[in-house]
């Protein structure tokens, strides 16, 4: 396939010449040249001054203009910026008679695709030139296209040469750093922005990777052209000709000030939150609830004894450590609030520690977050151990039966004592079998009686009532208040 079977199928050449001469003989070499497709007749229009050409440009629009730069209403280096302004995505190839370098770079600046001079050209330079030009026109369109949404990121946009100097930068690199294009080019960035924060180590490594040809990634602090500083997030990437030598960097650079700000704060309230919990004793969990997933902090592990890596985090390790008597009470207060029937969850409850004991803890949960349906996706809370608190009022209530126990001995009349004392003994004699009076306690701390309550119902003093249970606890091989009452509860109505 030759260069001619990419050109339009039908192409269109715009000629402002002036000269009726000249324009026979480019005609001439337009039909030479091969500029014929199938059946398709190649296109030409002919005008003889530039506000012709344009208004003419305007209606047929065409795929190429040869531009004679000494018109009747303008000449030189204008016209050639009159008409590429006007329509800068069609090339043109400009016509002069002056054989002059400085004219033919001037006319390239101006928007040119190339130059020639009348008399120096034939069919097939001027063939040559108009297939060229069609060629760099495209690319140009192409890279004016790059060049607007290259402009038009938010992200600052920085092209070096090879030594780092700046050849171009975009609107949010001026934006972002306070220095406008004609500041930034050819200038290098580390004298227009280094901040001193880095230190020469740190660009060191940045210019053994780019130069090695590969990417480099990494955040620093810059300063901008008011000396306020900024942090950054910046990307450079070499561009290679194609015998792999370097020839550009491609830096890309993001303002992330305000995200490095937010990560401190964040720091700092989860250090704040870490303080507040430490000094309160409380553990706390964060449970993804779909996928089973909690996070426990190292003071919820540790009231079990545990450290962070020793307990897998997930729901299953919390259940595993609960008291199964325990879990249906959990249940009655969670699943409720989890289907959103109650505002929180709480729950007392006994937690295994890693040397084998209960921890009463109290726990307190809310769900934070829902999905639209209303289900629950992720719930947060705390544990505080209050087994000191449990033990505690454990102990208080035996003292508090004691003392009961002791004014009651101390102002019952001495006969009562001494029946009571001698039903005991009595009592005691007989291992194996429950007296009629044992039944009555028993059935009586069924149901729920307190052993005050027992002595006032069955008019003996609650120091014989404690009695009677430590020798129910003997008889029935019991080891505590609790099981004597569950043992009261379970066969109350079975004891002969």
């Amino acid at each position: 396939m030759g260069v001619i079977d990419t050109l339009p199928q039908a192409l269109s050449i715009l000629v402002i010449e002036d000269d009726p001469g000249d324009f026979g003989l480019v005609d001439a070499y337009l039909r030479q040249a091969g500029f014929w497709h199938g059946s398709d007749k190649l296109q030409v229009a002919w005008v003889t001054t530039l506000t012709e050409g344009l208004a003419k440009a305007r209606q047929d629009k065409p795929d190429l203009v040869l531009l004679d730069i000494s018109l009747p209403d303008s000449t030189g280096i204008p016209t050639v910026r009159a008409m590429s302004a006007a329509f800068p995505d069609t090339p043109i190839v400009v016509l002069t008679g002056q054989d002059d370098n400085a004219l033919a770079n001037a006319a390239l600046n101006a928007g040119a695709q190339d130059y020639l001079v009348k008399g120096q050209f034939d069919q097939h330079s001027l063939g040559r030139a108009i297939r060229y030009a069609l060629v760099r026109g495209k690319l140009e369109s192409r890279l004016r296209l790059f060049e607007v949404a290259l402009d038009s990121a938010a992200d600052g946009i920085v092209i070096s040469d090879i030594n780092g100097t700046i050849e171009w930068a975009n609107k949010a690199f001026s934006q972002l750093t306070g220095f406008s294009a004609a500041e930034s080019l050819g200038r290098n960035p580390s004298a227009l922005i280094k901040s001193g924060r880095q230190d020469q180590a740190f660009y060191q490594q940045m210019w053994a990777t780019i130069l090695s040809g590969q990417e480099w990634r990494g955040e620093l602090v810059n300063r901008r052209k008011d000396g306020s500083l900024y942090d950054e997030a910046l990307a450079i990437a070499p561009v290679s000709r194609g015998d792999g030598a370097i020839q550009h960097f491609v830096a890309i650079k993001q303002d992330i000030s305000e995200r490095k700000h937010a990560e401190a704060q964040i720091r700092l309230s989860e250090q704040r939150l870490e303080l507040a919990l430490a000094a309160s004793g409380l553990g706390l969990w964060d449970w993804r609830i779909a996928s089973g997933e909690v996070v426990f902090n190292e003071r919820w592990c540790a009231m079990l004894g545990y450290r962070m890596d020793e307990i897998e985090p997930h729901v299953r390790s919390w259940e595993l450590l609960v008291h199964p008597e325990d879990l249906p009470a959990i249940h009655a207060s969670l699943d409720p609030h989890l289907k959103g029937e109650i505002a929180a969850y709480e729950s007392e409850h006994r937690l295994r520690h890693k040397d084998g004991h209960w921890v009463w803890v109290l726990d307190h949960g809310k769900v934070v977050e829902r999905d639209e349906a209303g289900n629950p996706l992720r719930a947060c809370g705390t544990h505080l151990d209050i087994s000191n608190h449990k033990r505690l009022d454990l102990e208080g209530a035996h003292l508090l039966r004691r003392i009961e126990s002791l004014i009651r001995d101390a102002v019952k009349p001495p006969d009562r004592a001494a029946a009571e004392e001698k039903e005991r003994h009595q009592e005691s004699a007989k291992p194996g079998r429950l007296s009629a009076r044992q039944r009555q306690v028993l059935e009586l701390v069924a149901t729920g009686c307190t052993s005050g309550q027992i002595a006032v119902r069955l008019n003996i003093t609650p120091a014989t009532v404690v009695t009677h249970r430590r020798d129910l606890m003997r008889k029935l091989d019991l080891h505590s208040i609790a099981e004597l009452t569950r043992y009261a509860i379970e066969h109350k109505l079975e004891i002969v």
